[in-house]
């Protein structure tokens, strides 16, 4: 058996589990039209039976919005932080919590309005309205084009307070200027569900995505004795454990729903 193996098998036997996942790339695969992406029904269906189980937490922590998400996984009993974590609508609870202030709202509204005017149907540029964010594709925009989008987004930009930016391989990212990522988010998580502090040693965390985005999310379980599932072929060094693509991590999801079940099994035949 090798280490991760190991590993893994110690950790199948711990009390409790917070398993959390990226979507897009991790879960979901991508599409043309971002829009058009959703995760396979039976991709919910084991996630859901998973999260049914006890002391099993499921995540979801997407760069997508809390609405968004709730079109992939409806009713099902799942955490769903959406915009990094910024927000967070916990399983049991129908409020969502909200990271951002007014005025980072605000702002964001103000650069929405000011995009929605450079998209036009020449430029085939698509706006991602996530509310707390903003992400504008530019992967369908003629290349001719490219430089007259860049210099008017960048204008738009510069007239908005409160903001800052991220530069993507096909996209730029707008979100509110302070400092939050996808480890934070998993800490609120955590935290809710009282899986701090003592309940350490007797949960498996484990966080599944897909890009840079997500390395704080690895980092959070890590630093927990936890695994890290690296989603896609472009990883380098030595990963946890690596998927190759969504299809892999939902053989991994039912891999683990098979193991929870025989957990139970165990401890209700124990009593």
């Amino acid at each position: 058996m090798n280490p991760v193996e190991y590993r893994l098998n110690q950790l199948f036997h711990r009390k409790n589990w917070l398993l959390a996942f990226d979507r897009d790339g991790t879960l979901a695969p991508f599409t043309v039209d971002p829009a058009a992406s959703r995760v396979p029904p039976e991709t919910v269906q084991a996630l859901k039976a998973l999260a049914q189980m006890p002391n099993v937490h499921i995540a979801i922590v997407s760069a997508r919005p809390i609405p968004f998400l709730k079109t992939d996984f409806g009713d099902a009993p799942l955490t769903l932080a959406g915009n990094y974590g910024m927000e967070i609508l916990y399983a049991e609870e129908n409020e969502r919590h909200i990271q951002v202030g007014d005025h980072h709202r605000e702002s964001i509204a103000a650069l929405r309005d000011k995009l929605r005017e450079i998209v036009t149907p020449a430029a085939r540029t698509i706006l991602e309205d996530h509310e707390l964010t903003i992400c504008l594709h530019y992967h369908l925009t003629p290349a001719d084009m490219m430089a007259e989008i860049e210099a008017e987004v960048e204008a738009a930009y510069n007239q908005v307070p409160h903001l800052r930016r991220r530069r993507l391989q096909t996209s730029i990212e707008f979100m509110p200027d302070f400092d939050w990522h996808k480890g934070m988010g998993l800490a609120n998580v955590a935290e809710h569900y009282e899986l701090t502090n003592s309940a350490i040693d007797e949960t498996f965390f484990m966080f599944a995505g897909d890009s840079e985005a997500d390395e704080p999310g690895f980092e959070y379980v890590q630093n927990r004795g936890g695994i890290a599932v690296r989603v896609g072929k472009h990883w380098m060094g030595r990963p946890d454990y690596l998927c190759d693509n969504p299809e892999n991590t939902h053989e991994l999801i039912e891999r683990l729903l098979k193991v929870r079940k025989k957990y139970i099994a165990e401890v209700t035949a124990a009593r």
